[in-house]
C-alpha cells in the first residue's frame, strides 16, 4: 500500500468512526429545540408529541421510539463491526446502510412531527453522522484502489504451483 492509498484509507476509517460517534452522541442532544418536548428524550418525547395531536402516518408511538433508539444503537454497532472486521467489510457496509436509512427515516419523522423550525441538534448531528459513516464505508472502494493498472481486487499471492492466485481464477 503506497502512502497516498494509506492516507485515504485512514481518512475513510476516520469517517466511519466519527459517523458512528455522531450517531451515539445524537441520543444525548435535544431533538426538539423549543416548545413541547424540548427537554424530553426517548419514549417520553414521543408521548408528549403524540399527546399534542402530532402523528406520522404508518408509524405508531412505539415504532417511532424504536426508530429513535435504533440510531445510537447502530452507531455503537458500527464501532463493533469496525473493530472486528474493518470499515469496508460487508458487515460494516450493512451497518452503515442501515444507519443511513434509519437516520433519514428518523429525521423525516421528526420534521413531520415538529417542523423544521423546532428541530434541535439531535437529528442534525445524526443525519451528518449517517452521511459521514456511509461515505466512509461505501465511497472509498474505487478511491482506495491501486493506480498501478491492476484491476483485480484479489491479492497476487503465489500458489504452491508457482502461478499467482489471480491468474488461476
Amino acid at each position: 500500500m503506497d502512502e497516498g492509498t494509506r492516507r485515504r484509507a485512514l481518512i475513510a476509517d476516520g469517517c466511519y468512526l466519527v459517523g458512528g460517534a455522531a450517531l451515539v452522541a445524537s441520543a444525548f442532544l435535544h431533538w426538539i429545540a423549543r416548545g413541547a418536548g424540548s427537554g424530553l428524550r426517548g419514549h417520553a418525547l414521543f408521548d408528549a408529541l403524540v399527546a399534542l395531536g402530532k402523528h406520522v402516518p404508518a408509524l405508531s408511538v412505539g415504532r417511532l421510539t424504536i426508530l429513535w433508539y435504533l440510531v445510537p444503537a447502530l452507531g455503537a454497532a458500527s464501532w463493533i463491526t469496525f473493530g472486528v472486521v474493518g470499515a469496508r467489510a460487508r458487515a460494516s457496509k450493512g451497518v452503515a446502510l442501515a444507519a443511513f436509512v434509519g437516520v433519514i427515516v428518523a429525521a423525516v419523522a421528526f420534521v413531520h412531527l415538529a417542523g423544521t423550525a423546532r428541530l434541535g441538534w439531535g437529528p442534525k448531528v445524526a443525519l451528518a453522522g449517517g452521511i459521514v459513516m456511509f461515505a466512509g464505508a461505501w465511497i472509498p472502494e474505487p478511491w482506495l484502489g491501486s493506480r498501478s493498472g491492476s484491476r483485480s481486487p484479489m491479492p497476487t499471492r503465489k500458489s504452491r504451483y508457482g502461478d499467482s492466485l489471480r491468474d488461476s481464477l
